[in-house]
């Protein structure tokens, strides 16, 4: 063993996914929605080795030292592809502390409720960045309060002046709407969709779209909650445990905590608890602008304070001399790394603790590289 072995990703083909970009990278049929390639050995969807099949979690279990860790429960980070065709779910994630109380508070549910109905999949926080490949468009994090009370005036007046003036704060404005019963809501957003051609681009197609899709569901409003943000590729958005967002369209490289903790809050037939969401969200505005990046002989680097870095190595040779275990994916042209290990477009690989350094040439390629900060 070189320290470098390939892996292969498990596909999610969830819903929202389009059926052309993970395929294209993958070289597979446009056979229907893949919307996430998920690169790490977290066990709802650990990645696989090359030759053998075997899980890359049970790999690690076994062979720790390979990473520098115990086991595959302490991996640092978990690496992914989205391509994303229609909005996803409203959601937030806990940090460390949230996770870990609420994972244990949900111990009796582990042997008599079924998976998708609890609140918490692990005792991981869950930080995020997406890198955007193509455009990418998002709702992340609250609006200022006295913006979201002007579009509310604007969008919805009756509903705003019966059940949300008096209110001050954006957690309040946020409960009552999610409380709402059924005549209310369905009166709510019927007067939103009639007055969205008095709202400003991007927000009256997307409210246009979501209640199309999702009458009836509280989300359709958090377009005038929420900022929307568009990103170009090459540029990259950090999120922080509890800042509620919505990916709505685009291709891109996501990097996170390894944890598959998601608190739903509305767009989507799964499940979803306000109150624990309440408990989690972070209920002020929250202003989410593109991440700056470092660029070194190693790469360009995205730094984030979750405890993850995503590089990107892209036409050129580069020597990169993090630590600890990564995972690297090409997705453009041909890399060689350490001079003899080969990756081709759509091929990963992870990168064993004992590699101290790293040579990647990416002449005419384009890899990303994921990692835990140093």
């Amino acid at each position: 063993m070189n320290g470098i072995i390939g892996i292969r990703p498990v596909i999610k083909d969830y819903a929202w996914g389009n059926d052309a970009f993970i395929a294209d990278l993958l070289g597979l049929e446009h056979d229907g929605p893949r919307a996430e390639l998920w690169m790490g050995a977290h066990r709802q969807g650990s990645a696989t080795l090359e030759g053998t099949g075997e899980r890359l979690s049970d790999f690690l279990d076994v062979n720790g030292s390979f990473a520098g860790l115990e086991n595959a429960d302490s991996f640092p980070f978990l690496f992914k592809i989205l391509a994303i065709a229609q909005t996803l779910s409203i959601q937030c994630h806990p940090d460390a502390e949230q996770a870990r109380a609420g994972y244990e508070a949900e111990s009796d549910k582990h042997g008599t409720v079924d998976r998708k109905d609890w609140n918490y999949q692990d005792s991981n926080p869950k930080a995020e960045m997406l890198y955007a490949l193509t455009p990418v468009r998002a709702m992340c994090g609250f609006r200022r309060f006295e913006d979201i009370v002007e579009l509310l005036k604007k969008a919805v007046p009756n509903l705003y002046s019966d059940h949300l003036a008096e209110f001050g704060t954006i957690k309040e404005v946020f409960d009552t709407i999610y409380r709402l019963d059924s005549d209310a809501l369905a009166f709510g957003e019927a007067e939103l969709l009639k007055n969205s051609e008095e709202l400003a681009e991007p927000i009256r197609s997307l409210v246009k779209e979501l209640g199309d899709r999702y009458f009836g569901d509280p989300g359709v409003f958090m377009p005038l909650m929420l900022n929307i943000v568009d990103l170009e590729p090459g540029q990259a958005i950090y999120l922080k445990p509890r800042v509620l967002h919505a990916y709505i369209s685009g291709n891109g490289v996501e990097l996170m905590n390894n944890s598959d903790n998601v608190l739903r809050a509305g767009l989507t037939r799964k499940h979803m608890d306000v109150d624990e969401l309440e408990k989690v969200m972070y209920a002020e505005s929250y202003d989410a602008k593109p991440m700056e990046s470092v660029s070194d002989q190693g790469g360009t680097h995205f730094v984030c304070e979750g405890g993850f870095t995503l590089t990107v190595m892209a036409s050129g040779r580069y020597t990169n001399t993090i630590g600890g275990p990564r995972i690297l994916i090409c997705t453009e042209g041909q890399a060689v790394l350490n001079g003899d290990y080969t990756l081709a477009k759509g091929q990963c690989c992870i990168v064993g603790s004992q590699v101290t350094s790293l040579d990647v040439d990416a002449d005419g390629a384009t890899v990303f590289m994921a990692s835990a900060n140093p």
